[in-house]
């Protein structure tokens, strides 16, 4: 597979070694750069490139000015990140570039190994391979899936940390392809989103997810159900009519049922969401903020929401155990929902 790559760093030494990495790791064309501001020149007129190796700290233009560079050209290049500054500074730039909506590769501490660039490049091929080996999703092909009842609720159970007690299950949504097999939320969410099928789908969902659950009420397993919102959804002024008329017929008590609704897109969309959420709230349904810590929330927006339940991100959940600074925001998210009097709940748990 013909690679190209861009060295973005300042010591001469560094570029010329990982030119002769990257070189004998396949790239058929390297360029290289000693600044962020060279490097936007470069990407100008000799781009793009399929990988950008970038380092972080350099005199004039640095690499955290060169992310906003390739924000702005919404450059599609995989990153991989080095530096010789401490691990926190580096997972503080990845996160960076991520919000930028930038794709990294990798952070690799300096000085760089061969055998972990060839890693995260083998990585990236089997990625590549995987995309092109699979059948694009379409805003045709996801509406005849949902058509054709190929998209399905599965059920993620939330248990008690007290007692290991179930507590409820969370609907989300998968396609089950006849000839693909299982086709990940990731590829057709924000296909849904950005082609205004995404409130179908939620109602989709709702409408199956609703009535497994009340089948299993009228068997003797009682259960309570969480199913997520879209933002774009919580601007039909109609929402809540539609969903107490299907819990209805479909004999769920609202009480048993809660709504999540991503951080971001709660701040993003309040004033438009604000009365649906209400309407919702005064139904007897519960609300949750999922994904919390990872937008821009206020404690006069959280005191604003009539909200149940705050979900705290699994980013911080998967590292409070080996991270010091992570333990401390999921505590101080358990005791903003104590003090707002909501069930706060800890996403990603795998193990005891």
């Amino acid at each position: 597979m013909s690679l190209s790559a861009m060295v973005v760093d300042d010591d001469e030494f560094v570029r010329v070694a990982l030119t002769r990495q990257m070189t004998k790791l396949g790239a058929s064309r390297v360029a290289v750069a000693a600044d962020g501001e060279e490097a936007a020149r470069v990407l100008r007129n000799e781009g793009p490139f399929d990988v950008i190796l970038l380092d972080l700290m350099m005199p004039g233009s640095d690499g955290i000015q060169f992310l906003r560079c390739l924000a702005d050209a919404h450059d599609g290049s995989d990153l991989i990140l080095t530096s010789s500054l401490d691990r926190k500074l580096l997972d503080t730039a990845e996160s960076l570039a991520r919000a930028h909506a930038l794709h990294v590769l990798g952070v690799l501490p300096k000085p760089v190994r061969s055998s972990a660039i060839g890693e995260l490049l083998a990585k990236r091929n089997a990625r590549i391979a995987k995309r092109y080996s699979l059948e694009p999703v379409t805003v045709e092909r996801l509406s005849a899936a949902m058509k054709a009842g190929h998209i399905v609720p599965y059920f993620q159970p939330k248990v008690c940390a007290r007692t290991g007690a179930p507590r409820s299950i969370e609907a989300l949504a998968r396609w089950e392809d006849p000839s693909e097999g299982l086709i990940s939320p990731a590829r057709f969410i924000p296909i849904a989103d950005r082609h205004g099928l995404i409130d179908e789908l939620t109602m989709h969902i709702s409408q199956r997810a609703m009535a497994a659950v009340g089948q299993w009420n009228d068997e003797g397993l009682q259960t309570d159900l969480e199913i997520n919102l879209s933002a774009l959804s919580l601007e039909g002024i109609d929402l809540p009519d539609r969903l107490i008329a299907m819990a209805c017929r479909h004999g769920l008590d609202p009480d048993r049922v809660t709504f999540e609704i991503t951080e971001s897109s709660l701040i993003g969309h309040l004033s438009q969401s604000l009365d649906t959420l209400t309407r919702l709230r005064m139904m007897g349904f519960h609300l949750a903020v999922d994904d919390f810590g990872t937008g821009y929330s206020t404690l006069s927006q959280l005191k604003l929401l009539p909200l149940s339940e705050l979900k705290i991100d699994l980013s911080f959940v998967a590292r409070a155990t080996k991270d010091a600074e992570a333990r401390e925001i999921v505590e101080s998210c358990v005791a903003l929902a104590r003090q707002f009097g909501l069930v706060s709940v800890a996403e990603g748990v795998e193990d005891a």
